[in-house]
């Protein structure tokens, strides 16, 4: 592995970077893709291993509060042969971004982590916190919301609210201030 180099991405980088996302994180059309990159290209960093994209991280403004924005995705190449994934190059490109977003003026960051626990756990370890759970039907439509009080009643929560709506994911949403 060469030198990891975390950057915004350049206008000729764009068709790589949107391959990994949608292979990754969310699967967009190119040209919706284009233009979301660039009417904020600052909210959209990756890694690169020499021209190999390896890593993206992207948000977005929030309609809820002008002092928050949203983190939309995170991911790093989880290819074993290629040894990306639990080196820190996620928690680089979170650090990044935060510093980047802070840098703008936002003061909280949140996001909507995976029904996943090693997700979560990442969250966790870079100094997220959960303030609200969300249920979701199999079309991802909003069930119902609900506050969290920390991490372990969540996952208390998250399962009483899974067997109570028989929904088909329910989500942590996590929020870090940046003071």
């Amino acid at each position: 592995m060469t030198s990891i180099e975390i950057r915004k991405p350049s206008a000729e980088e764009y068709s790589r970077v949107h391959a990994f996302q949608c292979e990754y994180l969310d699967r967009e059309i190119f040209e919706r893709f284009g233009e979301r990159i660039a009417a904020a290209p600052e909210y959209y960093i990756a890694a690169f291993d020499g021209e190999e994209v390896i890593g993206v991280c992207y948000g977005q403004r929030t309609d809820r509060a002008d002092d928050t924005i949203m983190l939309q995705g995170i991911a790093v190449n989880l290819d074993t042969s290629k040894r990306y994934a639990r080196t820190g190059i996620g928690s680089s490109l979170i650090a990044s971004f935060e510093r980047i977003v802070h840098e703008q003026g936002y003061r909280r960051i949140d996001l909507g982590a995976a029904d996943d626990l090693k997700v979560e756990r990442f969250y966790l370890k870079n100094g997220y916190t959960p303030y609200e759970l969300v249920a979701k039907d199999a079309s991802y439509g909003e069930i119902v919301r609900v506050a969290a009080q920390d991490y372990t009643s969540g996952k208390i929560m998250q399962e009483q609210l899974r067997d109570k709506y028989q929904a088909h994911e329910v989500i942590i949403i996590f929020r870090k201030s940046l003071a």
